[in-house]
């Protein structure tokens, strides 16, 4: 009497080959898409570490800024539309002293104060282009040295004693460290005391046309760009001032939260020649603090 053999048909393993391909390929993408998730979370965690001591030191040194009428300021207005190298929209550039310790001469008798200076640097010849720079220039007390210019008063200007704190050029002492390697775009404006945000930092509704100690701010608002090391390294800095360039300046006739949107159009629209990498705009992280003065 014959036995019966049982077996798998060939239609029968070829759908269990199917099916296990079909499962196969499910699995391999779960993991790429874990993977691609994890991947720009990281991304994203180096370019908030990129960012947010920037803003914290920056909010250290406005903070402890010198509140006098009768001190310069070198702050974005009308009369200084803080358009670098020809460029526009432009990084914003500002100087101030602050009651900070600075890089101080070797000889003299030091005072409380430091000129501080935040630019991103627009000279395509140096290392630090397309880099956050901070100005930390430690000041003497006035009268102790006939070469180290000590806290400037009204008229003289810090335009006039230390050019690279409002322009472009090298500081003589090399005192500009660079805090942001991959923050690119610097833009600030103003909320008045009266509540209404500006790109003035006085009140002209009031009938004010100056600075005068900061009588009529209540805060600077400050937003950056700020880009992950990885990913910086697809582009060209020429891609990267292009795309800076890209973003729009402030204007008064936006509403809180206009110009960071858009930021992220022009980063989502990718007009740079030629075009960024998608991986690398992905990885553009915006941010905006409000630092109170008063």
């Amino acid at each position: 009497m014959r036995k019966s053999v049982t077996a798998f048909t060939l239609v029968e393993l070829a759908v269990a080959i199917s099916i296990l391909v079909l499962l196969t390929l499910t699995v391999a993408r779960l993991f790429e898409a874990a993977s691609t998730a994890t991947s720009r979370s990281n991304q994203h965690i180096d370019a908030d570490a990129e960012a947010r001591p920037v803003l914290d030191r920056l909010a250290i040194d406005l903070a402890a800024m010198v509140k006098r009428s009768e001190i310069d300021y070198y702050l974005k207005s009308p009369a200084s539309p803080q358009v670098i190298s020809g460029l526009v929209p432009g990084n914003d550039q500002l100087a101030f002293f602050s009651q900070v310790a600075g890089y101080y001469p070797s000889t003299g008798s030091r005072s409380p104060f430091s000129l501080v200076a935040y630019r991103v640097n627009s000279d395509s010849n140096s290392q630090s282009y397309n880099k956050l720079e901070r100005l930390g220039k430690g000041l003497l007390w006035n009268g102790v040295s006939a070469t180290s210019t000590p806290l400037v008063f009204l008229p003289l200007q810090i335009s006039a004693f230390w050019p690279s704190a409002t322009g472009s050029t090298p500081d003589p002492q090399n005192d500009y460290e660079i805090v942001g390697p991959r923050v690119f775009r610097f833009e600030y404006y103003y909320v008045l005391r009266s509540g209404s945000f500006s790109a003035t930092p006085w009140d002209t509704a009031a009938g004010h046309a100056s600075i005068n100690g900061l009588q009529d701010l209540a805060a600077i608002v400050v937003a950056v760009a700020s880009i992950d090391k990885k990913s910086i390294d697809l582009l060209s800095s020429t891609q990267l001032s292009a795309l800076a360039v890209n973003m729009v300046d402030y204007t008064p006739t936006m509403n809180p939260g206009d110009m960071l949107a858009q930021w992220q159009t022009a980063i989502d629209t990718n007009t740079v020649s030629p075009p960024i990498p998608r991986p690398a705009l992905a990885a553009v992280r915006l941010y905006e603090r409000h630092f109170y003065i008063h």
